[in-house]
C-alpha cells in the first residue's frame, strides 16, 4: 500500500495533507487495516460509482450518519487490498456488480467519524476509488437506507462535504 499512497497525485493542498497523514498512519501502525483500532483510526475503502453512459453517480443514504455518501467501509480481517474492500462494500450497499478492472484510485481523504454507542470517535484513512459501471437498478442494503443515481446537477444541489466535492470535480474531468 505504501507504493500506492506514494504514487497518488493529490489535486490540492487538502488532499496533499490527507496523503501525508495516510502515509504516516501506514508507516507507524502495526495493522493500519484493524477496524477495532480507534487511536487514531484505521484505513477504509470507498467507491465513487459512476455509470459511464448516463454519467450518473450512485450514492447511499447512510443509516447512522443520516446523509448521502459514497458506499464504503472497513476491511475484513483477511483483506489487505482497499480497492477490493471498496468494491465489496459498494456491491453490498448498492446491490450491483462492479468490475475490478474498471476501478482506479481517485482520492485520499482523512475524516473523523463521530462517536456512537459502540465506538469512540476516530479517524477513517479513506482510499476512494472511481468505479465505472453500467447503469443498473440499485438495491440498498447493510448501512444504506436508500440508494439512488444522481446527475452532476443533482449532486451539486446536495450538501456534499469538501471531500465529496473534490471527488466530483475529479470525476467530471475523467468523464470529459
Amino acid at each position: 500500500m505504501l507504493t500506492t499512497i506514494e504514487a497518488h497525485c493529490p489535486i490540492d493542498q487538502t488532499e496533499t495533507d490527507h496523503k501525508a497523514a495516510i502515509l504516516t498512519h501506514f508507516q507507524q501502525s502495526l495493522n493500519p487495516f484493524d477496524s477495532f483500532c480507534y487511536q487514531p483510526g484505521h484505513a477504509t475503502g470507498s467507491a465513487w460509482v459512476v455509470a459511464k453512459e448516463t454519467q450518473q453517480f450512485a450514492l447511499i443514504y447512510h443509516q447512522t450518519l443520516r446523509r448521502w455518501l459514497q458506499p464504503g467501509g472497513h476491511a475484513e480481517p483477511d483483506e489487505q487490498d482497499l480497492r477490493l474492500v471498496a468494491i465489496r462494500e459498494a456491491q453490498e450497499e448498492l446491490g450491483i456488480e462492479l468490475d475490478p478492472s474498471e476501478t482506479i484510485l481517485l482520492d485520499l481523504d482523512v475524516h473523523r467519524i463521530p462517536e456512537t454507542k459502540q465506538r469512540p470517535s476516530h479517524l477513517h484513512f479513506d482510499f476512494r476509488y472511481l468505479c465505472f459501471t453500467q447503469a443498473q437498478p440499485l438495491k440498498p442494503a447493510t448501512d444504506a437506507l436508500r440508494a439512488e443515481w444522481f446527475l452532476v446537477e443533482q449532486l451539486q444541489s446536495l450538501a456534499l462535504d469538501a471531500g465529496m466535492q473534490r471527488m466530483l470535480k475529479k470525476s467530471i474531468a475523467d468523464l470529459a
